[in-house]
């Protein structure tokens, strides 16, 4: 068993929230555009609720940096835990999307941070989501003219932790984001 509290994470302070997330809502599909060491992707499946599948082009970019090591290390976490409910997509979220044919519950956004493409991202997956669905968008804070900015233009009920460089929710249940 490995302990995922040793991963380099931005997203360490919310692994609580993504927990009750899971057992609140009981997702049957969780979608996580952007991997990298994959904190929050295990975080997001370690209530064994649904399958998560974590989509990586696992080449890096100018804000997460160009880890080489990166899928190794996701591989191996997934393994010596035995993660059985993760699926792992190594490609470029647009083209996943192409063939994508299921409904998403939790989709968590953090892909390259710039506005243009956490924009794309979020016009291009949104498609997808339930009825119920709901969208985490990572570095609301560190990315505020860019991450922060497109989560505040989004008109639906949201909630924006500020810790752990910022993670915005977006729920179209009223109720979830008022439990918040």
């Amino acid at each position: 068993m490995f302990d995922i509290e040793q991963l380099q994470s931005a997203w360490l302070g919310h692994r609580p929230f993504a927990n009750w997330l899971v057992q609140h809502i009981h997702p049957r599909i969780t979608v996580e555009l952007g991997v990298d060491y994959g904190y929050s992707l295990f975080s997001l499946c370690e209530r064994n609720r649904g399958v998560v599948y974590g989509i990586d082009s696992f080449v890096g970019d100018v804000h997460s940096g160009h880890h080489t090591d990166a899928e190794n290390i996701v591989n191996n976490v997934i393994s010596r835990n035995n993660y059985t409910n993760i699926r792992i997509i190594k490609g470029f979220f647009d083209d996943v999307a192409l063939t994508w044919n299921k409904k998403i519950d939790i989709l968590h956004i953090d892909g390259l941070h710039t506005y243009e493409s956490t924009r794309s991202n979020w016009l291009i997956w949104r498609q997808f989501l339930s009825e119920r669905g709901v969208v985490l968008f990572h570095d609301t804070i560190s990315y505020p003219n860019d991450v922060g900015r497109l989560f505040n233009e989004i008109n639906l009920p949201k909630y924006n932790f500020q810790h752990s460089a910022g993670l915005g929710v977006i729920s179209y249940d009223y109720i979830l984001i008022e439990d918040l």
